[in-house]
């Protein structure tokens, strides 16, 4: 068997001319794809980033609101504690007044009835000075 050498030295001339082509469609291919993967990475960073920041937002806002949440909690209760206080002094006061209300009234009503016997006193004088008359006029 014989190999004609024209047509293997055309072959050869072939594969110089395929091969660095197909060596630079090879690197053409890797290269794409290095910018692929470093796009990708730089993306994939980028999300990784404003996931974090979204994160750390929502957990600051989250702080916030628990914060803002025990804030009104404890101004609801000084709020209440006042207002029993104000209750507690208005109850204290209306006793107080109620009890020197009754005490007035106690005296002013002692003091008539010492004038309402003063004057039933006076009546009854009156009524037994009118019936010793009519038994001095009817002897």
């Amino acid at each position: 068997m014989f190999v004609d050498a024209e047509k293997l030295l055309e072959l050869v001339d072939q594969l110089r001319v395929a091969v660095p082509q197909d060596v630079s469609e090879a690197e053409e291919v890797l290269r794409k794809r290095e910018e692929l993967l470093n796009q990708s990475l730089g993306e994939a960073r980028r999300i990784r980033a404003s996931a974090e920041d979204e994160f750390r937002s929502r957990i600051d806002d989250n702080e916030l609101i628990q914060e803002a949440k025990k804030q009104s909690e404890k101004l609801v209760e000084e709020a209440q504690g006042k207002a029993q206080r104000i209750l507690d002094t208005a109850d204290s006061d209306a006793n107080t007044r109620r009890s020197s209300a009754d005490q007035y009234s106690q005296e002013v009503l002692y003091k008539l009835e010492q004038e309402v016997a003063g004057l039933l006193g006076t009546v009854r004088n009156g009524i037994e000075v009118l019936e010793s008359r009519q038994s001095a006029l009817s002897s």
